[in-house]
């Protein structure tokens, strides 16, 4: 039994180990151009901060969850179509290499929009705005950029490989499924995004909004 849990940690291991050595260039690039939007988002909440209200949220959806206009389930169906959106644009736009300009760019307007809200959140609720934002906003919010950025790196990398090898490259029985990576990362997304909608309600009731 030990033995057989060793043997799944070491392939877990290997696995990971030969991911990280596949995309870790492609997944620092992508990285970059997150940290580019954030950088962005935090400093437009800050030069504005003096005229900022919870209106000015690019998250309209937050907004009328926060003002008890919207149920949970009302906040994950529009974050599950724009989560897709990501996805579909990222994983279908790539069949040029060229075209990977527009992936940087849906990351750095996907990690501007959090970063400028999370901001907003900080600037209009001080203590208790840096509370949900450490505690539920920000943790879930950075688990969806990493698998964005995930899968941005793996469909950037695979047209890499099918220009060098050829459109039959993925054909081949010996190569990444790319189907499958796609599909639990998109699964995991939508998990990571039901549990946040879930954890929101915590917000409305330490984030009084008159």
């Amino acid at each position: 039994m030990k033995s057989s849990v060793n043997r799944r940690i070491y392939r877990l291991k290997n696995k990971l180990s030969l991911y990280f050595n596949e995309y870790k260039f492609t997944v620092l690039i992508c990285f970059i151009f997150l940290i580019i939007g954030a950088s962005f988002g935090i400093f437009t909440a800050v030069k504005y901060s003096g005229e900022i209200e919870l209106d000015n949220l690019a998250d309209s959806n937050l907004v009328d969850f926060l003002k008890g206009d919207r149920g949970t389930m009302g906040l994950f169906f529009p974050y599950l179509f724009s989560f897709l959106f990501y996805c579909s644009v990222i994983i279908f736009i790539n069949f040029k290499p060229f075209l990977s300009v527009i992936t940087f760019l849906l990351l750095i307007i996907r990690s501007y929009l959090v970063a400028f809200d999370v901001t907003v959140i900080i600037i209009l609720y001080g203590f208790t705005g840096i509370l949900n934002v450490i505690l539920i906003i920000l943790p879930c919010e950075l688990m969806l950029l990493m698998i964005l950025t995930i899968i941005a790196a793996v469909a950037i990398k695979r047209n890499i490989n099918q220009k060098k090898f050829g459109p039959s490259f993925n054909c081949k029985p010996y190569m990444i499924n790319y189907s499958k990576i796609f599909t639990f990362l998109i699964i995991l997304g939508i998990v990571i995004m039901l549990l946040k909608c879930l954890l929101m309600p915590l917000i409305r009731v330490t984030i009084i909004v008159n």
